[in-house]
């Protein structure tokens, strides 16, 4: 069951827990829909609109209808632009945020372009004679628009997970990624990319600087989005990341509250340190209590999406943490999500390398070396002859294929385009891996079905942030033997010193684990009858024998199956797409 525990006040009395309740009329409050091409969709799309509550807005050009839910915020700053989301301006005048921006230009053609590394979600599809525009699968559930699974994307899902580009599971739709512009009404829609990580991965930030300067960066960021919202629940994990976010709210004087959720087992309890923050910020805390008797691993996707979206595994967090945020009704999110991939978290000889490579045998290289041998444990010779074999072994920045329980030879081995490709041999192997990183969270911001339709703000990844991180040096990262050590230098006068310096990290893998071995029974038709085990793509033997297992103590395969377990799903979820006829759909094994 999900258990609330109580609220937690800064002056550490305990109030009473209040029974919250579904929240599902604010669904399609941040959706958006639209058509380019005139009326052959019209009727359909003002049926939609209707049953979603999306108003209509004002028409950029005469062929294009668009509506968005009254939670998207709108920008007009010149006539023929339009913003829909979070938009800010830096000193520069550069735009950031969270936003979709159309543009007209002087021939009558539309460009859509998505902000950086998050901004709003769009996916678009030629039907009609025109092109489709959609935030939210259910926004087409009764158009004629014929959809089906692209049995070729589930090939490259398999052999290179997290590594999103445009393509979806669906044929046809497509995602406007971060970064890139959609350019329409010039002949066939074409793509552009107008952001890319590259240019400030080689921008070089010095080491005494940083941690002022980082600071800086997330406290203003945080504030731009905290100074637009009249309500805000901070998920606190009492990690470092949600617990850099929440100082800097404190910091900058805005009022908000927090949330954080502990597991039965002792590895996944981290409220004695979200207690220290929520102390030290002196705010209001609210604690619940995950469940395993909730968490159904064959139960299916919590949404419709493109693509496979949720983690069923997390299913009973999802419910705990939403029913937190639900009870503080209006609020919007704040989240540390990415934090780990922007403060380059790293326990590889990498920084080191990059140090000695960058610098040359210098004291600072072998300082790097000694910093690299604490983070991972290890005796400095040790990590010395790591380097050595790195060195030797040559550069590899492709990304990592992982095809487990898979049968290789029937999935590609290469991956497919991404607007990031780019020759990157001038750039430090660290530097590359950290761009990956940045790139592989990208793939799990739609993810938490708690966040569905809510207003979710990830503040460690806004744009002046991450362009700031990636020009920091990697070794600068371990300074100390300490992961994230720029992050933590930065906000240490500003949280609890167990918190600051704090070496481990909250795990969810008892919980994982156990869940795993209660339902396996339950999850070997899904594995093994499944449509990827029909087309041959699953390593049906080796599936078996893992299932049989009754022991996977310092295993962690069982991820892999789950994430197997949750594509079948997924496809289950959207196998009656189109035709009027869309709607999810749970599958009998």
């Amino acid at each position: 069951m999900l258990a609330p525990v109580g609220r937690i006040c800064p002056d550490g009395n305990g109030g009473g827990g209040t029974k919250l309740s579904a929240d599902s009329g604010r669904m399609m409050e941040r959706a958006i829909l639209g058509f380019l091409g005139g009326e052959p969709l019209a009727t359909e799309l003002a049926v939609a609109a209707g049953r979603h509550g999306l108003r209509s807005l004002d028409r950029l050009v005469p062929e294009l209808a668009l509506f968005a839910g009254d939670g998207v915020r709108i920008s007009i700053p010149d006539p023929g632009r339009l913003f829909l989301g979070d938009w800010f301006e830096n000193s520069r005048s550069t735009s950031w945020g969270n936003y979709l921006e159309f543009m007209v230009d002087q021939a009558g053609g539309l460009t859509i372009r998505r902000a950086p590394i998050t901004g709003m979600p769009l996916y678009w599809l030629e039907a009609a004679g025109g092109v489709l525009l959609f935030s939210h699968l259910e926004l087409i559930e009764a158009f004629s628009v014929a959809l089906s699974v692209d049995e070729e994307y589930l090939r490259y899902l398999l052999s290179f997970s997290n590594f999103r580009t445009a393509r979806t599971g669906l044929s046809g739709v497509q995602e406007l990624l971060p970064g890139t512009a959609l350019i329409l009404g010039r002949g066939l829609p074409t793509t552009e990319t107008f952001w890319s990580p590259w240019p400030h991965a080689r921008e070089s930030v010095g080491e005494v600087d940083a941690p002022m300067l980082l600071e800086q960066s997330i406290r203003t960021c945080v504030s731009a989005w905290a100074d637009s919202r009249d309500s805000i629940v901070v998920e606190l994990s009492g990690g470092l990341d949600s617990s850099i976010v929440a100082a800097a709210l404190a910091q900058g004087g805005h009022a908000f509250s927090a949330a954080t959720i502990a597991t039965a087992s002792p590895d996944g309890d981290e409220r004695r340190f979200a207690r220290a923050v929520s102390e030290r910020c002196g705010i209001d805390l609210v604690e619940y209590l995950h469940g395993d008797a909730v968490l159904d691993l064959t139960a299916g996707p919590a949404f419709l999406a493109p693509r496979p979206a949720t983690y069923g595994v997390l299913a009973g967090i999802d419910a705990a943490l939403g029913s937190a945020t639900n009870e503080m009704s209006g609020s919007s999110i704040f989240t540390g999500i990415g934090g780990d991939n922007v403060f380059a978290i790293n326990r590889s000889i990498m920084p080191a390398l990059d140090a000695l490579l960058s610098l040359g045998p210098r004291p600072r290289s072998l300082a790097a070396l000694n910093d690299c041998a604490r983070l991972c444990n290890a005796t400095v010779w040790r990590a010395a002859r790591a380097v050595w074999r790195q060195w030797r072994a040559g550069r590899d920045a492709a990304w990592p294929r992982d095809d487990g329980y898979c049968v290789r030879t029937m999935l590609p081995d290469e991956p497919l385009p991404h607007p990031w490709d780019e020759v990157v041999d001038d750039l430090p192997v660290g530097k590359i891996r950290h761009v990956q990183s940045i790139l592989r969270i990208g793939d799990f911001l739609d993810r938490p079905g708690r966040w569905y339709g809510r207003d979710v703000v990830a503040p460690l990844l806004s744009q002046p942030v991450v362009e700031l991180c990636l020009a920091i040096p990697s070794w600068a990262w371990v300074a100390g033997g300490r992961d994230r050590a720029v992050a933590r230098a930065a906000f240490a006068s500003h949280l609890p010193g167990i918190v600051a310096w704090r070496r481990n990290k909250g795990r969810l893998e008892t919980m994982c684990a156990e869940a795993f071995l209660a339902q396996r029974r339950a999850l070997a038709p899904i594995l093994l009858e499944g449509r990827l085990a029909r087309e041959g793509l699953i390593d049906r033997k080796r599936v078996e024998a893992y299932l049989a297992r009754e022991r996977i103590e310092g295993d962690y395969d069982y991820f892999r199956l789950l994430e197997l377990a949750d594509i079948e799903l997924w496809i289950a979820s959207v196998s009656d797409l189109g035709g009027g006829k869309f709607r999810p759909v749970q599958r009998s094994y």
